[in-house]
C-alpha cells in the first residue's frame, strides 16, 4: 500500500488499536530518514526522536499505567492550550469527547469503562512500537515547536501512506520524568508528543471513530 501525498492526508485519523506486528527497522529507518526532511528556521533541525520498543517499550508501560492507576499529578514540560479555550474550539473539543465516548458506547454516568477509556491512553493503545518527540530543554520557542510539528506531521503521513496508523499524544507528557527515566540520554529533552504507530487493527470499532472537520469555508479564504 502506497498512498500518493494527498490521499494519505485525507486518510490519516487517530488509531488507537493496533495489530502485535512490527513495523520493520528498514521501513523505520526510510520513514524516519525522510521525515528530517522537513524545514526548520535557519536548518536549525532542533528536534529530537526516539524510538521505544520491545522490553523498554514494556517497562515504560508499566510505570506509565502505575502512576495512572496511583493518581501521580500531573507535571508535563510545557503548556498545550489556551485555558480557557477559545468558544468555539471548547465546542469542537466538548463534541468529540461526547462523539467517541457514544462511538465506544459508553454512558455518561460509566466511571468505570470511562476511566478504562483514559487508561488507553497510558498504555499507549497498546502500540508495540513508540516514537517521542522532542527539542533541547530550555532552548526552545514558538518557532521550535512549529520545526518540532513538521517532522510530525511527516511522520504520520509516511506511515499512513505506508498503510500504518499512528495517534498524537499529547496525554503522555504529563509524565516527562519517566520518559527521562527510560530513555537514556533524554535528560536534557523537552518532550513534545508521544506517537504510538503500528498496523491498524483490522475490524476495530474504535479506529473507525472519524470526527467531523470544519467546512474549508469556515477557515480558508482567499485574497485577490
Amino acid at each position: 500500500m502506497n498512498l500518493s501525498a494527498l490521499e494519505a492526508m485525507h486518510a490519516r485519523r487517530s488509531i488507537r488499536e493496533f495489530e502485535s506486528e512490527l513495523v520493520p527497522a528498514d521501513v523505520i529507518k526510510q520513514l524516519v530518514e525522510a521525515a528530517g526532511r522537513a524545514p526548520s528556521s535557519k536548518n536549525t533541525q532542533p528536534w529530537r526522536l526516539y524510538l521505544v520498543q520491545g522490553a523498554a517499550l514494556e517497562a515504560l508501560r508499566a510505570d506509565y499505567l502505575a502512576a495512572f492507576e496511583s493518581g501521580k499529578p500531573a507535571k508535563p514540560g510545557y503548556q498545550y492550550s489556551p485555558n480557557p479555550l477559545p468558544e468555539t474550539w471548547a465546542a469542537r473539543a466538548k463534541d468529540v469527547g461526547i462523539g467517541i465516548f457514544k462511538h465506544k458506547g459508553i454512558g455518561r454516568d460509566d466511571t468505570e469503562k470511562r476511566r478504562a477509556h483514559d487508561r488507553e491512553n497510558f498504555r499507549f493503545f497498546g502500540a508495540q512500537q513508540m516514537f517521542f518527540l522532542g527539542t533541547q530543554e530550555n532552548a526552545f520557542s514558538y518557532g521550535t515547536f512549529l520545526d518540532c510539528g513538521f517532522v510530525l506531521d511527516n511522520l504520520m503521513l509516511g506511515l499512513t501512506a505506508l498503510g500504518y496508523g499512528s495517534c498524537p499524544q499529547f496525554s503522555v507528557m504529563i509524565y516527562p520524568d519517566l520518559l527521562k527515566k527510560h530513555i537514556p540520554n533524554s535528560a536534557d529533552t523537552l518532550f513534545i508528543a508521544g506517537l504510538p504507530f503500528g498496523r491498524p487493527k483490522t475490524g476495530s470499532q474504535v479506529n473507525a471513530f472519524q470526527p467531523a472537520r470544519e467546512l474549508i469555508d469556515n477557515w480558508f479564504k482567499t485574497i485577490g
